[in-house]
């Protein structure tokens, strides 16, 4: 009998593209109507193959978006909240996420999640920042603010300059630290990290980057890159095996000669067919669904060591 592997396909909902920002416009749909059809494109794709979607939604595309949504959730969806604090005030806000203190992380948070009830009549119990940017008090925050979960994390990710730096972070579901985001903790917080191939780092110009199964990509071996993160999940033999995919709603996901969308259904082919290769059976889980799992297993805390052994160990 195969294993199940938990597959979450999700899709960060960015409110329409911003202008007059230095440099090019942000990521995003160009308009509120494009991005309902790319919405619905990408839940149809997902249902395809039997997998419910998980959507982190910006304050603003819940507001446009409010119906679809929760249409969408009585379907099966997980729905959550998505900040870029640029995008939401780009005058009040003009940072990252991992950017900014403790108490102006809270102050973003309630904010934002204040608008988004009043959309979807709900407060999030999920989250994700954008461009995955977080710091050592990002936990603890959403944990004093109610969340239960979410996915914050992009493990072997460097981009200091969008303070998204996850070099060494955990790969698989886990509850979140209070005080280091790169060690699993105790905290009523059920991380889910993006799925990432930990073997090929992309390296230079002070960024590090490894491959995932999104679909935005120009050109990617999904098959490789599914293969590989399946096999090393299975060599990690975690308590909650899971496989996560990212998209966004700035991509026309019913036109199937779209690139984006073709790569969606490659990634979504390779990921079915490596869990079986390796003898899981691929089966649809919301972010809802994992973390519920991970909250519901005892914590899986590391041991503690000394300086020294650590470097024996390997580490300098």
């Amino acid at each position: 009998m195969m294993k199940p592997m938990n597959i979450v396909v999700s899709m960060d909902c960015e409110p329409v593209r911003l202008l007059g920002l230095e440099g090019p416009a942000t990521s995003g749909p160009s308009s509120y109507a494009d991005s309902e059809r790319f919405i619905a494109g990408f839940e149809a794709i997902a249902a395809g193959y039997g997998f419910p979607v998980s959507l982190f939604v910006h304050p603003e595309a819940a507001l446009a978006h409010a119906p679809q949504l929760l249409e969408m959730e009585r379907r099966g969806a997980t729905l959550g909240l998505h900040i870029h604090p640029y995008k939401y005030d780009p005058v009040r806000w003009r940072a990252h996420f991992g950017e900014l203190s403790a108490d102006a992380q809270r102050a973003i948070v309630s904010e934002c999640t204040a608008l988004w009830q009043h959309a979807l009549g709900q407060r999030p119990r999920y989250f994700r920042p954008g461009t995955f940017s977080a710091n050592d008090a990002t936990f603890q925050v959403l944990v004093d603010l109610g969340f239960v979960g979410g996915s914050c994390s992009c493990p072997g990710r460097v981009f200091p300059e969008l303070y998204a730096v996850w070099a060494g972070a955990p790969a698989d579901p886990h509850r979140a630290h209070a005080v280091f985001r790169q060690r699993p903790g105790t905290l009523p917080f059920a991380n889910l990290p993006l799925s990432v191939d930990l073997s090929d780092v992309r390296d230079g110009g002070g960024h590090q980057q490894l491959w995932d199964l999104r679909p935005d990509y120009r050109e990617a071996d999904y098959a490789r890159i599914a293969g590989n993160i399946v096999s090393q999940i299975a060599r990690r033999d975690p308590l909650v095996p899971m496989v996560m995919v990212v998209s966004h709603n700035d991509n026309d996901y019913t036109n199937p000669d779209d690139r984006v969308a073709r790569n969606l259904r490659r990634s979504l082919d390779a990921v079915v067919a490596a869990c079986r290769s390796a003898g899981y059976e691929p089966v649809g889980a919301t972010v809802a669904d994992v973390c519920a799992r991970v909250l519901a297993s005892p914590p899986e805390v590391p041991g503690w060591v000394v300086g020294r052994a650590s470097i024996q160990a390997g580490g300098r």
